[in-house]
């Protein structure tokens, strides 16, 4: 329940209606703390829970018109197996994420903490998903901005010529950053980078493409 004493409300967004459908049934015996309603319909206070599936289907306007409507109060429903769409959601807007399967208590619990601001005030929760947010989108390792662009087109499927050409680089200097990249991530071949960059967030060569 908010603060003000009545439930929170939440807007489910989703590019499935069975997911959509089934977080609305999941939450219906908790009306006394959280309520479904229709983003038309919504205040600025309510709860964005947003289905990173949309992502996946290159639906980030949805994403981007939420968080512009509803700043600060997005939650990435995220899914297991994609963990880079979540990534992906957090570096949109999101403020935090919420697995898709998280039982009905867990995920009423989480909505009223994050209606309630525990997310953003410097509390333990706040600490615990701002470190969270960091190992989601690879910023727990420190990759410089270059080092970012040389693992965002490895992931797209570039070989080290083409990282030097769009770039404008050297290849001596394209081989160099790749070695810092992979120290820094923790892998030592091109096929963990991949792995390493879809999990955090960058678009792999099948998701570039239309």
């Amino acid at each position: 329940m908010s603060d003000r004493g009545r439930p929170v409300s939440v807007v489910v967004v989703s590019e499935q209606p069975v997911i959509a459908a089934g977080i609305e049934r999941l939450l219906e015996p908790y009306r006394d703390r959280v309520v479904v309603v229709d983003e038309a319909m919504a205040d600025p206070d309510a709860v964005v829970v947003y289905d990173v599936f949309g992502l996946y289907l290159d639906k980030d306007d949805d994403l981007e018109r939420v968080v512009k409507r509803f700043p600060d109060r997005v939650l990435a429903l995220s899914r297991v197996l994609q963990p880079g769409l979540t990534a992906r959601a957090l570096d949109l807007g999101a403020v935090a994420s919420v697995s898709v399967g998280l039982p009905a208590p867990e995920l009423v619990e989480a909505i009223e903490n994050f209606a309630a601001g525990h997310l953003q005030d410097g509390s333990q929760a706040d600490l615990d998903n701002q470190a969270d947010r960091r190992r989601q989108l690879g910023r727990d390792v420190d990759l410089t901005p270059r080092e970012q662009d040389v693992i965002a087109l490895i992931v797209a499927g570039r070989s080290n010529e083409d990282l030097a050409g769009e770039l404008f680089l050297s290849i001596n200097t394209v081989k160099t950053l790749i070695r810092s990249v992979y120290r820094k991530i923790g892998v030592t071949s091109r096929a963990q980078a991949v792995a390493w960059g879809v999990d955090h967030g960058f678009p792999s060569e099948a998701e570039r493409r239309p």
